[in-house]
C-alpha cells in the first residue's frame, strides 16, 4: 500500500495484492472455485478495502457532491444530438451511496465557501475509483454484518472521535452494529461541517491456475483529483528536461558505419505458382 503525490495537485491510493490462495484437497470441479493443480481446488473470494478520508479542503467545514452527465434532447440548439450536460446533487445527509457508470457519476469533496478565482466555482477534489461488485455474502450472515463498509461504493459520515476503522474496532469478533453503516444510519447532517468519507474499492478473485501457488500482483488505485482548486494547471512550472545526459544523437560518420555493421537484413519471401516460398535478403 502506498500513497503517490504527483505534480499535478493529485494523491493516489495504491494498493498490490499477492500471497499464496486459499486451497481445498480435492479433484472434484466445483463452480465456487478452480483447480489449480492436481488435487488442489482455490476457491473464488473477494478483496474489498475501505479507505477513510477526513478531510480539509481548504478548511474542515466541508460537503460531498457528485456530478451525473446526461444526454440533451435533439433540438435547435443541438441538431445533431451530440450534447450532454452536467448536473450537480448535494448530499445532506449522512449515508451509504454508489457509482453509476452509465451516468458517469463522480464524487467530490467540496469546500462552499472558498471560491475559484477563475471561474469562482467552490474548490473541490474529486474521487476516482474503481467499480466493484459489492459484498456477496447474505445481508443475515456474519460476513455481511462484520464488513459494514462492503455494500456501498461510498459512505459519508459527520465526523465523531474514536470512529476510525469502517469494519469496528474488532471486526472479526463483531456481531455488526460498531462499522460505518451503524455510523452512517444515524442520518446526520453533513453539508459544510468536518465530514468524514469512506471509499470502498475492491477485486473479484475469481482463482485461475496461474495463482498458484503463488498469485502474481494485481494493482488497484483510488485517486483525489483538483477540480477547480487551482487557477492553472499546478505542474506548468515544472523546468524542462534538458536531455544533457538522456537525449537523441544523430548518426553520421563512423557512428554511421557501426549501426550498418550491426543492423539485421531484411528478408523478402515470394510464394510461387506450386506454393513453393523463396527467400532473399534484401541486401
Amino acid at each position: 500500500m502506498a500513497f503517490i503525490f504527483n505534480q499535478a495537485g493529485e494523491v493516489k491510493y495504491e494498493v498490490r495484492a499477492t500471497g499464496i490462495v486459499s486451497t481445498q484437497p480435492t479433484d472434484v470441479e466445483v463452480p465456487w472455485g478452480t483447480i489449480v493443480h492436481p488435487g488442489v481446488l482455490a476457491t473464488h473470494h473477494q478483496h474489498i478495502f475501505s479507505l477513510r478520508i477526513d478531510p480539509a479542503i481548504d478548511g474542515h467545514n466541508n460537503r460531498l457532491i457528485y456530478d451525473e452527465a446526461h444526454p440533451m434532447p435533439r433540438s435547435d440548439f443541438n441538431p445533431h444530438g451530440v450534447g450532454y450536460t452536467v448536473s450537480q446533487t448535494l448530499v445532506q445527509n449522512s449515508g451509504g451511496f454508489d457509482l453509476n457508470t452509465d451516468a458517469n457519476r463522480v464524487f467530490k469533496i467540496q469546500n462552499s465557501s472558498v471560491k475559484n478565482p477563475i471561474n469562482g466555482k467552490p474548490v473541490s477534489y474529486k474521487i476516482v475509483a474503481p467499480a466493484f461488485q459489492k459484498l456477496l455474502a447474505d445481508t443475515q450472515s456474519f460476513h455481511h454484518k462484520r464488513a459494514e463498509f462492503a455494500d456501498h461504493n461510498i459512505y459519508v459520515t459527520k465526523y465523531h472521535d474514536g470512529e476510525l476503522y469502517a469494519g469496528g474496532k474488532y471486526t472479526n469478533q463483531s456481531r455488526g452494529g460498531d462499522g460505518v453503516r451503524s455510523w452512517a444510519n444515524r442520518n446526520e447532517n453533513v453539508t459544510d461541517t468536518d465530514l468524514v468519507v469512506f471509499v470502498q474499492f475492491g477485486l473479484q478473485h475469481v482463482t485461475r491456475v496461474e495463482d498458484f501457488p503463488v498469485m502474481p500482483c494485481e494493482i488497484i488505485a483510488v485517486a483525489f483529483k483538483p477540480v477547480n482548486f487551482f487557477d492553472r494547471n499546478p505542474a506548468l512550472d515544472v523546468p524542462p528536461s534538458r536531455q544533457e545526459e538522456n537525449r537523441s544523437t544523430l548518426l553520421g560518420g563512423k557512428h554511421q558505419e557501426e549501426a550498418e555493421r550491426h543492423h539485421q537484413p531484411g528478408v523478402e519471401a515470394k510464394v510461387g505458382e506450386k506454393g513453393e516460398v523463396c527467400c532473399a535478403s534484401k541486401l
